[in-house]
């Protein structure tokens, strides 16, 4: 068989040979040089052209019928093009519709109401008795009230496109039927947003006592309420983010702005919507499924997503839910689906939920999502947009608030190309000076594309030491952040920021007792900061005991000064996503996994091996239990590298627009120091998290007394068997380590056969090492 493409060309070729065909013919006959009846066979396309022209005049006249070859043509060109954004069978049924209202109106404007019937050319013999039988009941000014709503809702029902809205927004938009299409697709997705937002803001009375970043930023610049076009609408949601440029010291911040959508494929035409005749087929076949195995139950409810469609099972009375949920394999078998996932029972109803692969999947273009609403509108601090759930709606989540996110999948199941999409995301709502990434990519292949992104704060890390090194500097800033919020009375970030913005005064943090001399804060805004760990496996496997503890003290306490995690990883197993690092990570994202054992490791249950791969995943959102099922946004390779050609395009004219100006290019991002350098000055200094506490100190502490503190730690207990295991040691030193521990308050006293009790934690482990 032909593919759809094909089908689709060769559609678009006969429509053109066939507007073509009637177009020609009817202006044969305008200009005299068809003849007037069937019968009469001289023109120059024969009886059938005659009988066309005769017909089509006869009937809907010579306006209507000229429209239906020139639209006809419009529909095979966009078909051609590949660029719509609406079926061709709304086409179909705006240019029925048109050819039909048409003949109507000019029967009105002929007054062909009034009197008896009769017919004319401009209205065919449909237009004249429409138009009579019209104005009878509703008189002649009723009647073009009836004809101008049957227009309008002609245009809302099949272009998406309401000519109201437009006059009511001053009407200076074009008024073409493509453009205006054009139109309304921006205006629905993007100047909606916009004034939704202007409302809101001019409403609030006053700030909320919770004022984030982005609140902050949104209540400086607020749009007018007037027409923009597409490049005002780009232009003013990069000022509403990066309002607070215009506070800083340099020039230069003024002046960046975020990336255009542009650069983004635009979503696909979609022509394989599932009709309801299809979704009643899988409801029986998933009936008699059931019955075969002997359990009786109605479908009282369905879902349709991208990829998947839920049908909402109630079983009998008598029928237990384990009975459902076990026959998962042979649901699959007998619907010869790929895999079937059961939710049994749904959270809040009365049924099980099952969920069966769609017969053609939908792709979730990325640069829909960041135009739809949702993300448009939110008001998140960190927003990342993931995809689209069970009922196709889009789904944007908040960094900040999970406020890491660990992610897990194995290979070919849409991990890495979820992580381009969140970086993307970020990357469209915030520019450099509000947000800065630290990315560690071990497998060197996933994350390099992004070096030349101005986020970054160092380029991507592929060394494992110095993976490692840029963790330990993150533990570094969290720390110096808190001193300086600590200095200035702040709870967190939106705090600090808040003050920045505002003016208020804000002073050094003054500390004797702990090393940051080398704190200097030279004003403004301090930006977030996301770490993106790509392959935490391979860390784990090499440099473990160098970046548990960092990634345990960054997970527990960096949310209030700005920092936040991403890690993934294709092998969820308990040696990788350690309890220690499980606990600080609420939500998660699981991709197809290999077993139920893998599954559970990331979401606390099973699911995860079930699922469909290509993006289908389950999503823990912040705050809760049940995983939320997801089709994924993608992204394409070539999409990533438009826009890092973007903004390398900037960057390159930026500094060509200095040098003409004779300028030097006074950017405090150029200026950061090396994090790989600072590391290694802080290490020979032995400050801080760099304090070596693996020598023995005044009271003849083993030199493996830090490290076996840390295992005991993790675990949440302390015995002597522990420790050799871990340590590799004999019992009488894992025995002087067990009672060292307790001098010094790690452990607690012994309790027979039993571990001993664990009293502190990682973050007092450093004072503990560092006294004495």
């Amino acid at each position: 068989m032909w593919s759809a493409k094909t089908r689709r060309e060769l559609t678009a070729v006969a429509l053109l040979l066939l507007a073509f065909f009637v177009g020609a013919s009817l202006i044969a006959g305008l200009s005299g040089a068809a003849p007037g009846s069937c019968s009469d066979s001289r023109g120059l396309f024969g009886p059938v052209g005659a009988c066309l022209r005769v017909g089509l005049v006869g009937a809907i006249g010579w306006p209507a019928a000229l429209f239906i070859p020139a639209l006809s043509a419009i529909l095979a060109v966009r078909m051609l093009g590949s660029s719509a954004d609406i079926s061709e069978r709304l086409w179909l049924l705006f240019l029925a519709g048109f050819v039909l209202l048409l003949p109507v109106a000019f029967g009105l404007g002929l007054g062909l109401s009034k009197g008896e019937p009769r017919t004319h050319p401009a209205s065919g013999l449909w237009g004249s008795f429409a138009a009579f039988y019209l104005a009878r009941p509703f008189g002649s000014a009723g009647a073009w009230v009836v004809l101008a709503f049957a227009f309008v809702a002609l245009t809302v029902l099949t272009l998406r496109w309401n000519p109201i809205r437009l006059l009511l927004r001053g009407g200076g938009q074009r008024a073409g039927l493509d453009s205006g299409m054009d139109g309304a697709r921006l205006e629905s997705s993007r100047a909606e947003p916009e004034l939704a937002s202007h409302e809101q803001d001019e409403g609030r009375a006053a700030p909320s006592p919770e004022i984030t970043f982005a609140g902050l930023v949104r209540s400086q610049v607020r749009p007018k309420r007037e027409k923009k076009s597409k490049a005002d609408l780009e232009t003013e949601r990069s000022e509403k983010i990066a309002a607070e440029m215009e506070a800083s010291a340099s020039p230069a911040a003024a002046q960046e702005e975020l990336p255009p959508l542009d650069l983004l494929t635009p979503a696909p035409v979609r022509n394989a919507d599932l009709s309801r005749r299809e979704l009643e087929a899988m409801g029986v076949k998933l009936k008699d499924a059931l019955r075969t195995f002997r359990v009786e139950a109605e479908i009282v409810g369905r879902t349709t997503g991208p990829v998947v469609t839920q049908f909402e099972v109630e079983p009998a009375a008598g029928v237990k839910v384990r009975q459902i949920a076990n026959l998962a394999n042979d649901l699959a078998l007998a619907m010869r689906a790929q895999s079937i996932r059961i939710v049994a029972p749904i959270p809040g109803r009365g049924a099980v939920g099952v969920e069966v692969p769609n017969p053609v999947a939908e792709i979730v273009a990325f640069r829909e999502l960041l135009e739809s609403r949702e993300f448009q509108n939110s008001k998140a601090v960190l927003p990342i947009a993931l995809g689209k759930d069970l009922e196709g709606k889009p789904v944007v989540a908040d960094l900040a608030k999970m406020p890491h996110l660990l992610i897990a999948g194995a290979t070919g199941s849409g991990k890495s190309v979820c992580i381009n999409t969140l970086i993307t995301s970020l990357s469209y709502r915030h520019t450099p000076r509000t947000l800065r990434f630290l990315m560690v990519d071990p497998k060197m292949v996933e994350l390099s594309v992004y070096n030349t992104l101005p986020h970054l704060r160092h380029k991507v890390i592929t060394d494992n030491r110095d993976a490692a090194a840029v963790l330990k500097w993150a533990v570094i800033e969290m720390q110096e952040r808190y001193q300086l919020f600590a200095a200035n009375g702040c709870r967190n970030i939106q705090d600090f920021n808040r003050r920045a913005l505002t003016g208020a005064p804000l002073t050094q943090p003054k500390n004797p007792d702990v090393a940051f001399e080398n704190l200097t804060y030279s004003g403004g805004i301090l930006p977030y900061i996301v770490v993106v760990i790509d392959e935490l496996a391979d860390l784990m496997m090499t440099v473990q005991g160098e970046i548990e503890t960092p990634l345990a003290m960054l997970a527990q306490k960096a949310r209030a000064i700005g920092l936040h995690m991403i890690l993934a990883t294709q092998r969820p197993s308990v040696n990788v996503i350690t309890g220690l690092i499980k606990a600080n990570f609420s939500s998660r994202i699981a991709f197809r996994v290999a077993s139920q054992v893998d599954s559970r490791t990331i979401l606390d249950g099973i699911g995860a091996e079930a699922l469909l791969g290509n993006g289908d995943m389950l999503f823990i959102p912040p705050g809760k239990s049940e995983p939320a099922r997801l089709q994924g946004a993608f992204i394409s390779s070539e999409d990533t590298e438009r826009l890092m050609h973007w903004y390398s395009e900037r960057r390159e004219a930026k500094r060509r627009e200095f040098e003409r100006k004779g300028l030097i290019v006074d950017d405090a991002l150029t200026q950061e120091r090396d994090i790989l350098e600072e590391v290694r000055e802080r290490e020979q200094t032995g400050s801080g998290i760099f304090a070596d506490g693996n020598e023995a100190d005044d009271r003849d502490r083993d030199k493996l007394f830090r490290e076996a503190a840390e295992i005991v730690i993790q675990h949440q207990q302390g015995s002597t068997s522990l420790l050799q295991r871990r340590l590799k040691v004999g019992y009488g030193r894992a025995a002087r380590i067990i009672d060292q521990l307790h001098e010094a308050g790690v452990l607690g006293p012994s309790d027979g056969s039993k571990g001993r009790d664990v009293l502190v934690g990682l973050s007092e482990l450093d004072v503990i090492c560092g006294r004495e």
